[in-house]
């Protein structure tokens, strides 16, 4: 069972394997850059919100992975053998992808909530990245530190999923989508062996993770993981969507709340276990920043909470 799994993994999504590997092989925590306000809110709050993706400063967030996807799979390339095969095993299943999948892009456009987080790695632990600080928080930015545990849980009670972003242009997409096609022609018998609906299921997932996670290859420096919730799609009884203002403009949040869930194998979530570091960005205020970060760390229960505060080094004016 496990060969057959890990054989389909490496059909559809070869690149995941090493992906997790380093994940879980702690070769980098995370870090989200945001406003001293944001962060502050958080650890008080102990609560991560998730926006929509609409909201966000890239507006074309699951557009630009959508419009890979159509331009792709609708392609005369003699390579993009897909339909041809799927219809070649299974008659009629390339239309009930297609009808599945159709039904679906609305929800995926309009009701997709995301959190951003970047790759940090431990270079990074003193000064933070750069860019991010001129993209990201303000004046007043600040990253949070995040350690890893909770993103290998095995556990699936937020029904939120983690993907890594790849920077594709259309051009380098095809060629991503292309290759599907040249590994199931490889396995061709294993994949007819199948049951139908699996090969319909494992192909969707397969478009909703491109619809999430393909953005364009202008934002690479970002190193990108996403925190995906949808609502319709896969709803928790443990995320709240609730109706905030987020400068100026009100819109409903899904909150993912930061505690343990120990019976059901959730662990690593609450504040002392999953922030390893609070770094403040470039600005004036750092020293006010730091005290404050301090005290709220200590309150949520971090001890030698002044370990943990430190203030970006770098020579920028904000």
């Amino acid at each position: 069972m496990k060969e057959a799994q890990d054989l389909l993994i490496s059909i559809f999504l070869p690149d995941y394997p090493e992906q997790l590997r380093q994940l879980k092989g702690g070769e980098f925590n995370f870090a989200q850059y945001t406003s001293a306000e944001a962060a502050a809110s958080v650890i008080r709050s102990e609560q991560v919100w998730l926006r929509n993706s609409q909201c966000m400063n890239d507006y074309s967030e699951i557009q630009h992975g959508l419009d890979c996807l159509t331009a792709a799979y609708g392609s005369d390339d003699p390579r993009n053998k897909l339909k041809s095969l799927l219809e070649k095993v299974f008659p009629g299943l390339p239309k009930k992808l297609e009808d599945l999948f159709n039904g679906w892009i609305p929800h995926f456009q309009n009701d997709t909530y995301i959190t951003c987080l970047s790759e940090h790695p431990t270079t990074e632990n003193q000064y933070g990245r750069l860019s991010m600080w001129r993209a990201y928080g303000g004046n007043q930015s600040v990253a949070i530190v995040l350690n890893t545990e909770v993103f290998t849980s095995e556990t699936d009670i937020l029904h939120a999923d983690i993907y890594p972003v790849s920077y594709l242009s259309a051009e380098e997409f095809n060629e991503k989508f292309f290759s599907v096609s040249d590994r199931i022609e490889k396995h061709i018998d294993f994949i007819a062996e199948l049951e139908e609906d699996a090969v319909l299921n494992i192909v969707f997932e397969l478009f909703r993770n491109y619809a999430v996670s393909i953005k364009h290859p202008g934002f690479a420096e970002e190193r990108e993981w996403r925190v995906v919730y949808m609502p319709t799609f896969r709803p928790s009884e443990h995320v709240k969507i609730e109706m905030e203002t987020i400068n100026g403009l009100p819109q409903e949040v899904c909150k993912i709340p930061l505690k343990e869930f120990p019976k059901e194998g959730f662990n690593g979530a609450s504040i002392p276990r999953l922030i390893n570091r609070i770094i403040i960005g470039p600005n004036d205020d750092q020293i006010i920043l730091r005290k404050s970060f301090i005290k709220l760390l200590e309150t949520a229960g971090c001890k030698d909470a002044y370990k943990m505060v430190y203030a970006s080094g770098i020579p920028l004016r904000t």
